[in-house]
């Protein structure tokens, strides 16, 4: 599987249809944070991400690879502006990236890096510990994003995977809005276009199931028209 991280949808629809024209599995991802989410729950076979992202760099997810301690690493390919000075190419490299390639792409040779990598070994790093997962506040009660389990006092529900993906986006950015393209690309796996009817049906979803732990959602997210969804960690104020 590809996991392609770029926050120009223009971009990203395009590089999409090229890989996809070749039978491959693609993913998107639109900024540093949701991918470094999605990389923290399952690991591509081959990582292709523009190096300029909206909320950061290449380098960012690039470090986090290198902290992992999964059994295999996906390969990856950067792609970088024109005029990029080779210093940046050299660190994005020591960083482990595989390849790095300059705007304006070659169809041919990028499309032969993909191919070279999907049908190559993934790396493998020195294993060590991983933590385990913890309780995470949200809501007011406590959620295990692993076990999808959320608990408030002595009450408890088990969450749907989707219900606890969009708990585990709009917890993991407090005060920030979680767009659709992102909700969209993290947890249906692809490409936000327009119509937010999906993510206001898992949103009632999710706030049905945590009603059954004495939790009212609405109270904690801010519905952000056109744009995506606000979760507040602060106390929300009483109801009148």
């Amino acid at each position: 599987m590809i996991l392609l991280v770029s926050s120009q949808p223009r971009d990203a629809t395009a590089l999409a249809g090229l890989c996809e024209s070749r039978g491959w599995l693609v993913r998107h991802c639109d900024s540093v944070r949701a991918t470094q989410r999605l990389l923290r729950r399952s690991l591509p076979r081959t990582l292709l991400l523009r190096h300029r992202l909206a909320d950061g760099y290449s380098d960012q997810i690039l470090s986090q690879l290198g902290d992992s301690h999964a059994p295999h690493l996906p390969r990856s390919i950067v792609m970088v502006e024109a005029g990029t000075p080779s210093r940046l190419e050299a660190r994005l490299l020591d960083l482990g990236a595989d390849t790095v390639l300059r705007d304006p792409l070659r169809v041919e040779v990028l499309l032969a890096y993909v191919a070279k990598y999907e049908r190559a070994t993934p790396r493998c790093p020195t294993p060590g510990p991983r933590a385990a997962p913890a309780f995470v506040p949200f809501a007011g009660g406590q959620f295990h994003p692993a076990a999808r389990i959320f608990r408030r006092g002595r009450n408890s529900v088990h969450l749907t995977r989707r219900e606890a993906q969009l708990a585990e986006l709009l917890g993991g950015a407090p005060g920030e809005v979680v767009t659709y393209e992102s909700m969209y690309a993290e947890i249906l796996h692809r490409l936000f276009e327009g119509d937010t009817s999906n993510m206001r049906v898992l949103l009632r979803k999710l706030d049905q199931s945590l009603v059954r732990a004495g939790v009212r959602l609405r109270d904690w997210v801010e519905v952000i028209p056109k744009s995506g969804y606000r979760y507040r960690a602060a106390t929300p104020p009483p109801r009148r």
